[in-house]
């Protein structure tokens, strides 16, 4: 009888049954919830290893970046708005619940970002470590703009003002940095577009070297002369880049010019002599060998080699050896030179000159 009228004792306009009930409920849906996550997550967890997709993961990392004390306050705030209370309480309830979703949902952003950015970073080797942390900042950055900007209209403030606001001062931000964001985009597209990573060997017009650096502002270039060039990305992006080093080979162009006596019979057998060196080495592609003008100072004789592989030492040693050849063949079939053989060298294309 005397807990039946301790029960019915009012506090702060409700009965202390309603307070008990309330709270209880509070923490026996918390406790629930706690075992739920954990129970989920381990299906999750399990279920995300028999596949290959990243979605089934990231989303265990958002069910476990749920917090017992965020849940324990929003189930605790849910009661309190069961209860009988002025409407001021119940304004100042639903903000701090508003605020409890909005901590979770960027601690669970947070997670994801992070789990997609090591994922890109683990399946793309070369990638700039300090590029792409500064680019999950940035991705965080809208993340938090964007559920505090649903928090305030959930919480019923006017977020209008403020958006006017970030609009008016973006805009002026921009237009003082814009030089700085370009290059802050380019890096981005770098990184996720991938034309080359670090190691990679480029050339810029008329500069080649190695990719040393990949920043958020500039990428370091190590020359073949040894000095350190700086690019700005932006510029690097708007020239005409060439990635050497994912060239599947180097194409070569030998012209042979013969002494103008030259007999018919020995300018039909240089092509041969020609795919007969090629074909001895056994590294590189005959493309062509063709008797293509005839003129003053004798016969020509062109002829296209392949040579595969992004090694420009191994190209050089095959050229070599090519040559060497077709020089030995020539001597044996008393054909020479009006002058010494010239090479131009060009990227494989695949295309015969």
């Amino acid at each position: 009888m005397m807990l039946v009228q301790l029960g019915e004792t009012p506090v702060l306009g409700n009965r202390l049954v309603d307070w008990v009930i309330a709270l209880g409920a509070a923490v026996g849906a918390t406790v629930l919830i706690v075992l739920g996550r954990r129970l989920v997550s381990r299906r999750l967890a399990a279920l995300a290893q028999r596949t290959d997709t990243a979605a089934d993961d990231a989303l265990v990392e958002a069910v476990r970046s749920i917090r017992k004390t965020y849940v324990l306050l929003i189930t605790v705030g849910i009661a309190l708005m069961w209860l009988d209370l002025p409407d001021l309480a119940h304004s100042v309830i639903k903000r701090v619940l508003v605020l409890v979703a909005v901590l979770q949902g960027i601690r669970s952003g947070n997670a994801i970002v992070e789990f997609w950015v090591t994922h890109y970073a683990a399946r793309r080797d070369g990638l700039d470590r300090t590029t792409l942390r500064a680019l999950s900042y940035a991705g965080r950055v809208v993340l938090w703009i964007t559920i505090i900007l649903i928090g305030l209209e959930a919480a019923g403030l006017e977020a209008k003002t403020l958006l006017t606001g970030l609009g008016v001062g973006g805009i002026a931000i921009a237009l003082a940095v814009q030089n700085v964001l370009g290059d802050l985009f380019a890096a981005l597209s770098i990184v996720l577009d991938k034309p080359f990573v670090v190691g990679d060997s480029i050339a810029v017009d008329t500069f080649e070297g190695d990719v040393v650096h990949i920043g958020l502002k500039s990428t370091r270039v190590r020359s073949v002369n040894g000095e350190e060039v700086v690019f700005a990305n932006a510029d690097l992006l708007k020239s005409r880049l060439r990635n050497l080093t994912r060239r599947e080979g180097r194409r070569y162009v030998i012209s042979l010019v013969l002494t103008p006596g030259t007999t018919a019979a020995q300018l039909a057998r240089v092509p041969a002599i020609v795919a007969e060196s090629v074909t001895a080495d056994g590294r590189a592609t005959l493309q062509r060998s063709h008797l293509t003008s005839l003129h003053i100072q004798g016969p020509e004789v062109e002829s296209a080699i392949l040579v595969p592989g992004p090694d420009w030492i191994a190209a050089y040693d095959i050229r070599q050896a090519v040559l060497l050849g077709v020089l030995s063949g020539l001597e044996r079939e008393g054909i020479t030179l009006a002058r010494p053989a010239y090479i131009a060298s060009g990227l494989a294309s695949g295309v015969a000159a």
